[in-house]
């Protein structure tokens, strides 16, 4: 079932759907992007055309994140909040199964190893076409596509934050030949352990937003002047 936030779509799945989607594309040589939203990410929408664009053309956009899943269930339709964290462990372990590969690319030097290193410790078999930082030059970038393309995974996962991932993804997917290309935010480092995620707790009572805002204080200018507009915008929309 697809909803509509703020004009955007979003995929009201289970995850079961959510990889048979991903599954579909991989089997049939198919082009899907996947985009995990939030109200931010909503908002930068709105904001910015070429954003909002490719949000409304992803195949699979999936709620990740409380305003987003408040927003749908305003409108009276049933939805679950998949975070893109849960999702990557969803797909991972989907593609071990199926001898299917994964490409880790972005974040910090050294982040997409160790992210790599812990899938294929946590879903034996896995296979890893391969990994690279998102640290590159414009002069650089070539070599960046001629990598993945030569690797031919399955699923690329990148790690350039938003929308830099989306765009880059949009950008670049059907010329590298991948069937499922997602963007994944700061997954690469709860992966690695690098950042932990919020506890039990908080995820049960959605207040996932909070633990980050403590952990990074300096998002608190942000997300105050974003989330108030988008409740607001929601509450008002048709």
């Amino acid at each position: 079932m697809r909803a509509h936030v703020l004009g955007f779509p979003v995929d009201a799945v289970t995850v079961a759907e959510a990889v048979d989607r991903v599954a579909t594309a991989i089997r049939e040589s198919g082009c899907l992007q996947v985009v995990t939203i939030n109200a931010e990410m909503a908002m930068q929408g709105q904001a910015d055309p070429e954003f909002g664009t490719i949000l409304k053309d992803s195949g699979l956009v999936l709620p990740d994140g409380s305003g987003v899943v408040w927003a749908i269930k305003r409108q009276g339709k049933p939805v679950t909040k998949l975070a893109g964290v849960e999702f990557v462990g969803h797909v991972a372990q989907w593609c071990a199964r199926e001898g299917k590969s994964l490409f880790l690319f972005g974040a910090a030097e050294g982040i997409a190893d160790a992210a790599a290193a812990k899938l294929q410790e946590r879903y034996p078999g896995l296979r890893i076409a391969g990994t690279r930082s998102g640290f590159f030059t414009p002069d650089e970038e070539p070599v960046v596509l001629e990598q993945i393309r030569a690797a031919s995974p399955d699923v690329l996962f990148v790690a350039l934050g938003v929308p830099r991932q989306e765009k880059w993804i949009a950008k670049h997917q059907k010329a590298l030949g991948v069937p499922v290309a997602m963007g994944v935010g700061g997954s690469f480092d709860v992966l690695a352990n690098r950042v932990k995620r919020a506890p039990v707790g908080f995820q049960r009572l959605h207040l996932e937003w909070l633990y980050r805002l403590i952990q990074e204080p300096w998002r608190w200018k942000r997300m105050s002047s974003t989330l108030p507009r988008f409740a607001w915008l929601v509450m008002w929309q048709k």
